[in-house]
C-alpha cells in the first residue's frame, strides 16, 4: 500500500507559516495571547488555529523556543508576550559596509529624542537591530562610537583626519589638532581634547564629541567644556594622537545657573521650551515667565537665547550677561550710522 504524505507535508508547511507569522507579530510589538490568536486567524483563516487555540499557541511558542532558540518572555504585569532574542531566526546578517551604514544611523538617532520623527526612526532601527545575530549586534555596538556620515550639504572631511579621530577614540587617547572655530578669523588654534564619539547632525555635518583639555592661544572656551567639533574644520596635516590616555571618567565642565526673563508675547501660551537641563519655568500674572536652568556652555546658551530676540533678558550668570552685552554692542556697531 502506497503511503500518502501530501497531507503531512501541507500540515508541516502550515505550522511553519503560522509560527513565522507569530515571530513577525511579536517583532512589531508585545501582544497578548488573544491578540496573537486573532491576528493568526485573520491572516490564515481556516488554516489558522484549531478549536483549542490557546493550547496550540502555547505549543507554537514552545517550539519556537526549543527548535530555533528564540527567547520569548511573558510579561505577567501586562499579560503580553515579548520576543527578546530571535535565536536561529535572526537571518539578517549584513556585510561590513552595510553594518557600517547601520552603525551610522544607530548613533545618529539615539533613544530619548524629543523629536517624534527621530523617535520613529529609532523604533525602526531597534527592530532592524533585533533581527541581527548576536555576533552582528556586538559588532554594531563596537562601531557605534565611531560611526560617521557625510552628505552633499556637509564640508569635505580629510581622510586622514577621520581615520586618526576614529583610532584615537578606539584607543582612548588624547588628540591634538588645529581647528577653525566660529571665532577664529585670522588663524586656527591648537586644541588638545579627550575624544569620545563621532556623530552626524541634521545640519549636514559630522562632528567629534570631545572634552576640551587645553586650547592655545586661549579663547572664550572653558576648561573641560564638552564641544562638538566639526570634522571638516579640523586643519588637515595638524592632527595627532597623543600618548596620554583619556580619563576613565569624562571630565565634567563647570556648570552655571541660568536665570532669564521672557516677555509676555513669548510666554503667555505657557508652552515654553526646555532648551537646557533642569529647566524650571515660573509664569507671572502678566503673562511673562522667569526661567531657571543649568548650562555648561555659555556660548551655546547665548546662541539659543538670541533666538528670542528682544523678548528675552538674561539675569544670571554674570558671565553670560557680559557675553550678551558684548554681542549687543557688536550688533550696534554693525548698524551704527545706517539710515533708518
Amino acid at each position: 500500500m502506497t503511503r500518502r504524505s501530501g497531507g503531512i507535508k501541507r500540515s508541516s508547511w502550515l505550522t511553519f507559516r503560522r509560527r513565522l507569522l507569530l515571530v513577525r507579530l511579536l517583532l512589531r510589538a508585545p501582544a497578548s495571547a488573544e491578540e496573537l490568536i486573532t491576528s493568526i486567524q485573520a491572516e490564515l483563516g481556516a488554516n489558522g488555529y484549531p478549536a483549542n487555540a490557546a493550547a496550540a499557541l502555547k505549543h507554537d511558542l514552545d517550539s519556537l523556543k526549543g527548535e530555533y532558540d528564540c527567547r520569548i518572555v511573558y510579561q505577567r504585569d501586562q499579560g503580553r508576550y515579548m520576543i527578546v532574542d530571535l535565536g536561529e531566526l535572526a537571518l539578517l546578517n549584513p556585510a561590513p559596509p552595510c553594518l557600517e551604514a547601520l552603525a551610522l544611523l544607530d548613533s545618529s538617532y539615539p533613544a530619548g529624542s524629543a523629536s517624534p520623527q527621530h523617535a520613529h526612526v529609532r523604533a525602526l532601527l531597534d527592530q532592524v537591530v533585533q533581527m541581527l545575530p548576536n555576533r552582528a549586534q556586538a559588532q554594531l555596538y563596537e562601531r557605534r562610537s565611531t560611526a560617521r556620515q557625510q552628505t552633499p550639504g556637509g564640508g569635505r572631511i580629510d581622510t586622514n583626519v577621520l581615520t586618526t579621530v576614529r583610532r584615537a577614540i578606539e584607543e582612548q587617547r588624547e588628540l591634538a589638532f588645529r581647528y577653525w572655530s566660529t571665532f577664529d578669523t585670522e588663524a586656527p588654534r591648537r586644541h588638545r581634547v579627550a575624544p569620545y564619539s563621532i556623530f552626524f547632525r541634521n545640519d549636514g555635518h559630522s562632528y567629534l564629541d570631545a572634552t576640551l583639555l587645553e586650547v592655545q592661544p586661549p579663547g572664550a572656551e572653558l576648561p573641560n567644556a564638552a564641544i562638538d567639533y566639526r570634522l571638516d574644520r579640523i586643519v588637515p596635516g595638524t592632527i595627532q594622537i597623543l600618548p596620554a590616555q583619556i580619563p576613565p571618567e569624562r571630565p565634567q565642565p563647570r556648570t552655571f545657573t541660568l536665570r532669564y526673563w521672557l516677555h509676555p508675547n513669548i510666554a503667555r501660551r505657557r508652552d515654553g521650551a526646555a532648551f537646557f537641563p533642569n529647566t524650571r519655568i515660573e509664569y507671572g500674572d502678566d503673562g511673562s515667565a522667569l526661567v531657571t536652568a543649568t548650562a555648561s556652555d555659555l556660548l551655546a546658551a547665548r546662541n539659543v537665547l538670541l533666538r528670542y530676540g528682544d523678548g528675552c533678558r538674561v539675569l544670571d550668570p554674570p558671565e553670560l550677561v557680559a557675553l550678551l552685552r558684548q554681542t549687543a554692542e557688536t550688533l550696534v556697531s554693525f548698524y551704527d550710522g545706517v539710515a533708518k
